[in-house]
């Protein structure tokens, strides 16, 4: 087992760098105390949290500058136009690759799925990226529950100001979702385009989070085509989807939009009952 010492040193490593000072500590201390029980040498455990940091993070799909884009929104909701409002939430969320690519559907996408499921009083946004932003288009009160998560700081801070302009509650918070599964209680819980990246650096954890999610509605999205290639994954996904709730009784319906394959689990009234 790795001496605290041995564990506090290599997270240290991994916060002076530039691009993971922001990300979680417990994150980055999970990892360290795994690679240092995997490799002899220090450099090579450093070497692997950062290759693991790496395909948790996705810095590839895009942030925008989070000091520069709070002042632009808090500019913009002093005009308190919406029409201008909702366009500065468009071209920041245009500046993360899987926002980014939602962006044509967004004026139906949260239309049809709360048909599905009912407008929620409260929702849970796991793995949120800058999601949040659409809240223009999912067309709820400002007295809505809505808790997002994520593991980077600066995302976080962005999006409890961007939840404060809004008149919503400051819940978004900095929590490795892997780590410690959510337990709020909501109607809804989003996870959008996550689970592949998920299932990817957690095994089998995908299926213990859905159970343990105290919702009645959970909401996952995959994406319709490969990033490169432009590959149908709509096959493979429903498979995958099938497989992460065999057993369970949670009724499934399917919404196919251009680029996103959606599905809407409804786990029952009383979910929260059964954990």
């Amino acid at each position: 087992m790795a001496h605290e010492d041995e564990v506090a040193a290599l997270v240290t490593a991994v916060k002076q760098s530039k691009k993971y000072a922001d990300t979680y500590e417990d994150t980055i201390r999970e990892l360290a105390e795994d690679a240092l029980r995997r490799y002899k040498k220090p450099k090579q455990a450093l070497k692997a949290v950062r290759a693991q940091l790496h395909s948790i993070m996705a810095p590839y799909l895009g942030d925008p500058v989070y000091e520069e884009a709070a002042a632009r929104l808090t500019a913009v909701f002093a005009t308190q136009d919406p029409v201008q409002i909702k366009e500065t939430c468009r071209t920041i969320l245009y500046d993360h690759l899987s926002t980014r690519e939602r962006l044509p559907i967004l004026q139906t996408f949260y239309r049809e799925i709360f048909h599905i499921t009912g407008k929620p009083k409260s929702l849970l946004d796991i793995a949120c990226g800058l999601n949040p932003l659409a809240f223009p288009w999912m067309e709820l009160p400002a007295t809505t529950a809505f808790y997002a998560y994520d593991i980077h700081e600066p995302r976080i801070a962005f999006i409890n100001h961007y939840f404060a302009l809004q008149g919503l509650p400051p819940l978004a918070k900095v929590q490795d979702i892997a780590l410690q599964f959510p337990q709020e209680q909501a109607d809804v819980a989003l996870f959008l385009k996550e689970m592949p990246r998920f299932a990817r650096n957690y095994g089998d954890l995908g299926r213990p989070l859905l159970e343990a999610l105290n919702v009645r509605w959970l909401v996952l999205s995959f994406p319709e085509v490969s990033t490169h290639g432009g590959r149908n994954l709509v096959n493979r996904y429903r498979e995958f989807m099938q497989q992460l709730i065999a057993g369970h009784d949670w009724p499934l319906t399917e919404l196919l939009f251009e680029g996103e394959l959606v599905f809407c689990i409804h786990k029952g009234e009383n979910a929260s009952e059964t954990h």
